[in-house]
C-alpha cells in the first residue's frame, strides 16, 4: 500500500486567498491615513444612544424607589424657577406634611428636576429626585412664568411615555397644586384616566371642558400607553400646539374615544381652583392656576397653607365640642387674578 504524503507546495486557492488578503490590507492602510468622517458621524448617534439608555436605567430605579404596591408613583416636574429656596416646591412639600393624611405620600413622590440647579435644590430637600436628560431637557424651552402649568409640555409628554412604557401609573400634579387631603381616594377603579378639569354644560347631553387639568392619574396599559403616544405624534405634526392643557386635548381632540381609554372626571368640590370658591370641608386639593407671576402664586399659596391650618386646628377643637366643622375662612386670592 502506498504511504500518502502531503504536498509541499500549497494549494492554488489558498495563494489566491492569501494575495486578496494582503491586497485588502493595503486598501485599508491606504484609507486610514483619511480621516473617518462616517465613524464620526456614526459616533455621535451612538453616544446619545448610550446616554439615553442610561437615562432611562436611572428612572426606573428611581421609580422603583418611590412606587406603591400597586406599582403608583406620584410625579412633579419643576426648573429652577420653582426649586429654589423659598419656593413653590417647598411650599408643595409643606402641603403634604400638614395635609390629612398626606404626609406617607411623600414617600411615593418623584419630584422631576428639568435642570441641575433644580435637582441640586431637590436633592436637599426630598429622598427622591430625577434630572431629565437629553432630549427631554433640550425640548423644555418655555418661559419661566408659564412652565409649571404645561401639563403636556413636550418635555412632559416624553417622560410619560417612558413611565407608562415601564409600567407605572402615575398620579401627575402640578407642584402649584397644595394637597390638603388625599385626591388618590377618589378615584374610580375602573377608570384609566381620571382629570381634574372644569365641565360647563352646553345642552341637556353634552358638557364642555376647560382648565389646566393640574393633577391627573393614568393607569399603565396598551390603551393609555396608545394615548400618549399619539400626544407625542401630534406634538411633531403640529408644533404650534406643543403646550396645550390636558383639559383642552380632551374637549377637542377625538382620538382618546377611538383608542377606548375609560375616562372619567374629579369632582370639582374636592380639587379647588384658587380663584374660585372653595369649601375646606370638601377640598383635596388647592390649584393656584390663575396665577402667572410666581411671586403672586408663592404669597397666595402661603395664604392657602395658613387657612388650612386655622381649619384643622378649629376642627379639632369643635370636635371636642360638638360634629359641626368651623365656618369656611378662605383668604387668597389676594394677589392673584381669576
Amino acid at each position: 500500500m502506498k504511504e500518502l504524503r502531503r504536498s509541499s507546495r500549497p494549494p492554488c486557492c489558498l495563494i489566491v486567498s492569501l494575495m486578496f488578503f494582503i491586497f485588502l490590507c493595503l486598501i485599508f492602510h491606504h484609507f486610514s491615513s483619511y480621516p473617518n468622517t462616517q465613524s464620526l458621524a456614526v459616533s455621535k448617534p451612538m453616544l446619545l444612544s448610550s446616554q439615553h439608555d442610561l437615562e432611562r436605567k436611572t428612572l426606573l430605579q428611581a421609580l422603583r424607589k418611590a412606587s406603591m404596591s400597586d406599582r403608583t408613583v406620584i410625579l412633579t416636574v419643576v426648573n429652577k424657577n420653582w426649586a429654589k429656596p423659598a419656593s413653590i416646591l417647598d411650599l408643595f412639600l409643606e402641603s403634604f406634611r400638614i395635609g390629612e393624611g398626606t404626609k406617607h405620600l411623600l414617600n411615593h413622590l418623584l419630584i422631576v428636576a428639568e435642570d441641575s440647579r433644580a435637582f441640586r435644590y431637590c436633592k436637599s430637600k426630598h429622598p427622591h429626585c430625577f434630572q431629565l436628560e437629553n432630549l427631554t431637557k433640550k425640548l423644555s424651552k418655555t418661559p419661566p412664568r408659564t412652565q409649571g402649568n404645561l401639563m403636556f409640555s413636550p418635555s412632559r409628554l416624553i417622560l410619560l411615555t417612558q413611565v407608562i412604557g415601564l409600567g407605572y401609573n402615575v398620579a401627575f400634579t402640578n407642584a402649584d397644586v397644595m394637597w390638603l387631603r388625599n385626591p388618590l381616594s377618589t378615584l374610580v377603579p375602573s377608570s384609566e384616566l381620571s382629570v381634574a378639569c372644569e365641565l360647563y354644560p352646553i345642552d341637556a347631553k353634552t358638557f364642555g371642558i376647560k382648565g389646566e387639568g393640574g393633577f391627573f392619574h393614568l393607569k399603565a396599559d396598551a390603551r393609555t400607553y396608545e394615548f400618549i403616544n399619539t400626544c407625542n405624534l401630534n406634538r411633531v405634526l403640529y408644533p404650534d400646539q406643543h403646550h396645550q392643557s390636558l383639559c383642552k386635548i380632551l374637549d377637542t381632540e377625538k382620538y382618546i374615544d377611538a383608542i377606548g381609554v375609560n375616562l372619567s372626571y374629579f369632582r370639582e368640590e374636592n380639587f379647588c381652583r384658587l380663584c374660585l370658591p372653595c369649601d375646606l370641608n370638601l377640598v383635596h386639593t388647592v390649584q393656584a392656576n390663575c396665577c402667572e407671576n410666581i411671586d403672586s402664586k408663592i404669597h397666595d399659596l402661603k395664604l392657602v397653607l395658613d387657612d388650612w391650618r386655622n381649619f384643622v386646628q378649629l376642627s379639632a377643637t369643635a370636635s371636642n365640642v360638638s360634629s359641626k366643622r368651623p365656618p369656611l375662612s378662605w383668604r387668597a386670592p389676594e394677589r392673584c387674578i381669576a
